[in-house]
């Protein structure tokens, strides 16, 4: 096993928690989707930055590994669909909003919204093989876990993170946005974090083809008010935590061409087209492929390949029985 130094442990957290945050789900169009007022989503800047320097103050190293290869005595479970903890106990009326899986040693993610009484959203990263002393000052920002030290931080005016272990397998960091007397609810529920192991991270697509130094490198399902939505990712080989280069979607949305015309072309079988890399009010835009399948959903796929290997992925792409039970509910 590879052990990393401070520094790009660091980096590590830092760069796979501020893309997991551009890639969540709009938290306005959550809470619209549970029947809720509309309230913009707070900004996560500060709260990645702060959990990246907890991370580095605990003084815990993070093992890095291919994310098939577990060895066969680890607590760490092999699939990393597979969402290892969940409240036992939330406020009422919040309920489930998103799940997103990622391959070790990137975080796995959930998130609870309740229109105006605000949001939940939790990210559990996996530790070393290794455990540590809990290293956390200053003492104000101290709380105790069933007996383990963890910190509390005000990111904003809005939010406050809760960063705690409670084994020696994963690290949870849990942001409450909007709620009032957030460090006491967020200690209560902190208290309550219970193991699940039966949630997974179960969308609608699934990769054929890919560019032959791509793998996949997460998966992330919403609901929007028009339907379910699957987002994957593809990184390039051995770089799981790393920006994604090709991604593909399933969605009610349609595309936004952003000042680029649309290049008819065939894709699935069906008449889709080819939207160009492109600069528009929307800022920069990858080449995207897009076919409207039956039913009226889209599926698109975008990134930094030519036409030709975005349409192959498109064309590979496996749709299959996708699993939105769990959007709306408490913890069970």
């Amino acid at each position: 096993m590879t052990r990393l130094s401070d520094e790009h442990t660091e980096d590590l957290i830092r760069e796979s928690l501020e893309h997991l945050a551009t890639r969540a789900p709009d938290g306005a169009e959550i809470r619209d989707a549970l029947a809720q007022h509309p309230r913009s989503r707070p900004t996560m800047a500060l709260a990645l930055v702060a959990a990246a320097v907890a991370i580095i103050a605990l003084g815990v190293p993070l093992g890095l590994r291919a994310f098939t290869a577990v060895p066969p005595a680890s607590a760490r479970n092999a699939d990393w669909s597979v969402l290892p903890y969940k409240p036992g106990w939330l406020p009422d009326g919040f309920k489930e909003a998103s799940r997103g899986g990622k391959p070790y040693p990137a975080p796995l993610s959930r998130s609870w919204a309740a229109g105006e009484l605000g949001q939940i959203d939790l990210l559990i990263t996996p530790l070393s093989d290794r455990s540590a002393p809990w290293t956390i000052a200053p003492a104000p920002n101290q709380i105790i876990v069933h007996g383990r030290v963890g910190m509390a931080t005000e990111v904003t005016a809005w939010s406050t993170m809760l960063t705690w272990s409670p084994d020696d397998v994963y690290l949870l960091s849990m942001t409450l946005s909007h709620l009032k007397d957030p460090r006491a609810v967020g200690e209560r529920i902190a208290e309550a974090m219970v193991p699940d192991g039966r949630a997974r991270v179960s969308g609608e697509l699934r990769f054929g083809r890919l560019p032959a130094d791509l793998e996949l490198s997460g998966v992330k399902t919403f609901m929007k008010d028009n339907g379910g939505v699957t987002e994957l990712e593809a990184t390039r080989a051995g770089e799981p935590t790393a920006a994604a280069v090709v991604t593909a979607s399933l969605s009610g949305d349609r595309p936004v061409p952003d000042g680029v015309e649309p290049v008819p072309l065939e894709v699935r079988g069906l008449d889709g087209v080819y939207l160009p890399e492109r600069e528009g009010p929307l800022g920069h835009q990858d080449g995207t492929i897009a076919v409207q399948l039956e039913g009226g959903r889209w599926l698109t796929v975008s990134g930094e390949r030519d036409r030709a290997a975005l349409l192959d992925v498109a064309n590979s792409l496996q749709i299959i029985q996708g699993d939105y039970s769990w959007f709306g509910k408490p913890p069970e």
